[in-house]
This record gives C-alpha cells, sequence and structure tokens, in this order.
C-alpha cells in the first residue's frame, strides 16, 4: 500500500461550498510569512521579538525554535477557545518575532 501525504484526506472533502481546492489548501502549507509581514506587525508591538518570544539576544537557532514551539503551543486559538481574538493576535506576534529572529541567522 502507497504511504499517504500529509493533506491527501483534504481531496475526499467536497469544496463546491466554497471551502476552497486541494491546491490551494496545499500551497498555504507552504507559504512562510515574509520578513517584511514581520516587521510591519512586530512596528505595532511594544514588545521586542526577543519579549515575545522570551529569549536572550544571543539565543542561538534550536533556542529560539524551541521557544517559538513553546509559546505557539501556549496561544493557540484551538487551546484559547475562550479568547479567540486575543490568541490569534498573539499567534501572529509570536510567528512575526520567531520569522524576524531566524531570518537574521
Amino acid at each position: 500500500m502507497a504511504k499517504k501525504g500529509f493533506l491527501e484526506g483534504y481531496k475526499t472533502y467536497d469544496t463546491t461550498a466554497g471551502f476552497g481546492n486541494f491546491k490551494k489548501w496545499k500551497s498555504s502549507f507552504k507559504e512562510r510569512m515574509t520578513k517584511d509581514d514581520a516587521a510591519h506587525i512586530l512596528k505595532d508591538s511594544k514588545d521586542s521579538p526577543y519579549a515575545i518570544l522570551d529569549v536572550l539576544p544571543n539565543a542561538t537557532y534550536e533556542i529560539i525554535k524551541k521557544a517559538f514551539r513553546k509559546k505557539i503551543r501556549e496561544w493557540h486559538p484551538d487551546k484559547n477557545q475562550d479568547r479567540v481574538f486575543e490568541a490569534e493576535q498573539q499567534s501572529r506576534k509570536i510567528i512575526a518575532a520567531y520569522t524576524h529572529l531566524t531570518s537574521k541567522l
């Protein structure tokens, strides 16, 4: 039996009601936040990217990645059903901080 890919299940959904198509779903998973998008999000933030991820300025890539995963798990909208808007805003900041810091490395 052939091994199924991560997004193979999306091919079975009925997308005629406006949920997009398989190719759009697949391409959206491959997209990343650009440096410009990250800078735009972070310019409105009072905190530095280091403070958002709670890492030191001399942090290595591994430390930044670990901090990112911890923070994104904490603020994921699915885990914060009672405050979805705040969780979405925090998630954007966390992703922007990670993008900004890893683009420098």
